[in-house]
């Protein structure tokens, strides 16, 4: 392995201290225990471990194994196990580590390794709901639901494993309710949940622009069609979009 790569595979050492202490502050709350309220029979609620972070668990895991396998490779005597403890170990001996015939595959893969690790440490985007699965197999549909990140082109069901276009599941969710009719506030909150975002002034102005004309009125309040605040939300983020790439 050249100098550079050494270099490089130990800064990617030096940072599995802090990126563990992160995964561990995430996964010690599959210690604590959730109250899911009265049950049938039970003389009070009923307690149950928390969901472990199976994104956390796996990141540090997948940091152990691709550590403890090249420390134990070198032949040095290992004096502590923890994903920490092996990485400076790996430090102390990173000229022995060099001189490996694995020493590139394992920068390499520890590296891929390491990112996933920092990945999962990072706080998610905001996520929409675009609705159940319904995935159907053998007469039996997926109930799961699907929750992705508002950046995210596709999502694959945690329970089926059937893999969606996010843009298509929003466009569907949506079009359950394509002729209800709310008060803006009402409209603004549900198209929000399936990741459409209006601000209040934005709908004002569409209204006073002539661009949304009211269907109905209750207690003096104008309502509006959701396929229609929709549509002209849609034409205004590709007019701003066009606008962007011509500037």
């Amino acid at each position: 392995m050249c100098a550079a790569c050494g270099d490089l595979l130990a800064t990617a050492l030096a940072e599995v201290a802090d990126v563990v202490t992160v995964l561990d502050a995430g996964l010690s709350r599959a210690s604590l225990t959730a109250r899911y309220g009265e049950r049938v029979n039970s003389s009070g609620p009923l307690h149950a471990p928390l969901p472990i972070n199976e994104t956390l668990y796996d990141a540090k895991r997948g940091l152990h194994v691709a550590l403890m396998k090249a420390a134990l490779q070198i032949g040095e005597r290992i004096t502590d196990r923890s994903c920490a403890g092996l990485a400076a170990h790996l430090t102390r001996h990173l000229d022995e580590v060099r001189r490996q015939e694995w020493a590139p595959k394992f920068k390499k893969d520890f590296q891929e390794v390491a990112k996933k690790a920092y990945q999962a440490t990072q706080p998610p985007g905001e996520r929409i709901n675009v609705g159940e699965c319904g995935y159907v197999h053998e007469g039996w549909a997926c109930t799961s639901t699907l929750m992705p990140r508002r950046d995210q082109d596709n999502i694959t069901c945690r329970s089926c494993g059937t893999v969606w276009d996010v843009k298509l599941r929003q466009r569907d969710a949506i079009g359950g309710a394509w002729l209800a009719v709310g008060f803006p506030a009402t409209i603004i909150r549900a198209l929000s949940a399936y990741g459409i975002t209006i601000k209040p002034k934005h709908f004002e102005n569409w209204v006073r622009l002539g661009h949304l004309e009211p269907v109905a009125e209750q207690d003096g309040r104008k309502q509006y069609r959701v396929n229609e605040v929709w549509a002209v939300a849609r034409r205004m983020e590709d007019r701003r979009k066009q606008m962007v790439t011509k500037g």
